[in-house]
């Protein structure tokens, strides 16, 4: 098992590195720290379905509600989940307000590993069509473009338990990911790529998850953007009926 989650690994650090735009000597790299918050919740509604409500501020770059149902297969190896987000961005004249909005239909798929003890690993795959208010000068339309963001992660989690505190499940998680976006607009950020290490402290319901992020971007083959920065995801499983925590397989990397 410990061979399989190697080569699974090995299979992720090439299909990263393999995607990444073409070195140039003349790269201007930008360096941008940036901090990131997340309220995350599911819902059991169903035996096997949950509903997901969260949110995500960036101070000076975006604000995200999202909403979306999630259908969980009789095994948990699998979950589908469809659902809607609302977006307000900054623009290149807003000096940081949040003044852009976005329409985000979106759907994922996750796909779990066999677990090998503490160790479990989730392969998922996420599709937004991105609807955005066009831009002419300085003004806002009501007209909106389209570009589809095309997102592959892996995850993995080690879990301690209970060994470091007899009040709290403590785990730690790793999230690589990688994000294409394509037409039919013009994509301003094709390529980008984002590793999220955390710890993850869970009481009862409420898992805190604090860490500290990478986001490299290439909004062309002369520019490197480095945003990192510490984040906090505060992630909330229950269930509807009695508001205590549910067993659906879901962690806060399946929320970002």
């Amino acid at each position: 098992m410990f061979a399989k989650y190697c080569s699974a690994i090995l299979f992720c650090l090439i299909v990263t590195f393999s995607s990444l735009p073409q070195a140039s000597a003349q790269r201007e790299v930008n360096f941008i720290p940036e901090l990131w918050g997340g309220f995350m919740t599911s819902g059991q509604i169903a035996p096997r379905l949950s509903l997901w409500l969260d949110t995500h501020f960036v101070p000076e770059l975006f604000l995200i509600g999202r909403g979306g149902l999630t259908f969980h297969s009789a095994d948990q190896k699998w979950s589908f989940t469809a659902g809607y987000a609302a977006l307000m961005l900054r623009t290149g004249f807003s000096d940081g307000r949040l003044v852009r909005p976005e329409h985000r239909p979106w759907g994922q798929i996750v796909y779990r590993l066999p677990p090998a003890g503490p160790f479990t690993s989730s392969l998922r795959y996420r599709h937004d069509m991105r609807y955005r208010a066009m831009l002419d000068g300085t003004e806002i339309l009501d007209e909106f473009q389209l570009n589809h963001r095309l997102r592959a992660n892996f995850s993995m989690r080690y879990n301690f338990g209970r060994r470091l505190s007899p009040h709290f499940n403590t785990s730690i998680s790793v999230l690589n990911e990688s994000l294409w976006t394509v037409g039919p607009a013009f994509a301003e950020n094709p390529y980008e790529h984002r590793i999220w290490p955390m710890l993850n402290i869970q009481h009862r319901a409420v898992t805190f998850s604090p860490g500290y992020h990478f986001r490299l971007s290439f909004p062309n083959p002369e520019t490197l953007n480095v945003r990192s920065g510490f984040f906090l995801w505060v992630t909330i499983n229950y269930d509807w009926r009695n508001f205590k925590r549910h067993f659906l397989r879901e962690f806060p990397t399946d929320h970002m």
